[in-house]
């Protein structure tokens, strides 16, 4: 008889889900909600169990129908058997997995759950490093299948939850100086903070590393008036995209939570026309996001960039960011 080696394979996953972290989180934490996408609609559940807590084991066995498996068409029952390593949650979930086919054995799988918000969304992350064994030949059938678990996951959201609003602007503005002038003053940090904010607030920390890749973050600080209202610190940042100086930035643009989180996700075009020592602005923005708050922040997208415009007017043309 010839010896049976061990296969060894690796895959990862990632999709965009139009709901929060907690939301998907307990998608995967409760039995009920978990229960609605980890099955197979063409097989009949057998045995079903589910302990989430570290240590805590989950089993669910099926009967699938004549040639209705995915690979296998001689499949009886399906045998999937877990016990989770590590929660941490809203963020992580990593468990270890054998899964069988009839009686056989054929694989040991460790599989990790990432949760990352991205503006109210959430980008899911899933890692799965498999050990197939006594012969079976897997030829991509694991990764299938989780793709399509995934689209079931999605699918039993409640749809509120699911919705995902976004706003397209594009300003044009003339300003009164040279087109080196106006380039400076989105890239400079100390002349960035004197213009990019409504008004009403103030840039109360600006950092920029203005290269392909870098970053920036800066700090809106609201008076007491707005304060009231609107909180006192709004974070914002995001990623240098394309740098031609001086006649073009492509640039992420995020609203911020105070933990750093991605409440509203933007990207931002920027050009600059030399019009013979003025300058030739246009400006394309488009913002997303989804919950409760992001409706109002759309709304006032259009008044919140016009009034940081109005100012690196003000800005350059009275020659401050010249030095």
């Amino acid at each position: 008889m010839s010896e049976q080696h061990a296969a060894h394979g690796t895959f990862v996953i990632e999709r965009l889900i139009e709901a929060p972290p907690a939301r998907v989180y307990a998608a995967f934490a409760s039995a009920p909600a978990k229960s609605r996408w980890f099955n197979a609609p063409q097989a009949e559940v057998l045995v079903r169990e589910f302990d989430f807590r570290v240590g805590g084991r989950e089993r669910l066995q099926c009967r699938w129908p004549p040639e209705a498996h995915r690979n296998r068409s001689g499949v009886r029952t399906t045998d999937f058997r877990a016990q989770y390593l590590d929660i941490e949650p809203n963020r992580r979930i990593v468990y270890v997995y054998e899964m069988y086919l009839d009686e056989r054995k054929i694989s040991v799988s460790l599989a990790t759950v990432e949760l990352r918000s991205h503006a109210n969304a959430t980008r899911l992350v899933i890692t799965e490093q498999g050990a197939f064994l006594n012969g079976y030949r897997d030829e991509g059938a694991r990764e299938a299948g989780t793709h399509d678990l995934l689209d079931q996951l999605t699918a039993s959201l409640p749809a509120a939850d699911r919705r995902v609003l976004s706003r397209d602007i594009t300003f044009t503005r003339l300003l009164l100086a040279p087109r080196s002038l106006a380039f400076r003053a989105w890239t400079d940090p100390e002349h960035l903070a004197r213009w990019f904010c409504p008004v009403g607030f103030t840039v109360s920390q600006c950092d920029l590393d203005l290269r392909v890749g870098g970053k920036w973050n800066l700090i809106m600080r609201a008076n007491d008036e707005l304060a009231a209202r609107v909180g006192r610190d709004h974070p914002a940042g995001g990623e240098y995209l394309q740098i031609d100086a001086p006649s073009r930035l492509v640039f992420t643009n995020n609203a911020l939570d105070a933990a750093g989180n991605i409440i509203l996700a933007g990207l931002t075009e920027v050009t600059f026309e030399d019009l013979g020592g003025m300058t030739k602005i246009t400006l394309h923005t488009r913002a997303s996001g989804s919950g409760e708050p992001i409706a109002a922040m759309l709304e006032g997208m259009e008044q919140g960039w016009s009034e940081c415009l109005n100012k690196l007017g003000g800005e350059v043309a009275e020659g401050k960011a010249a030095g």
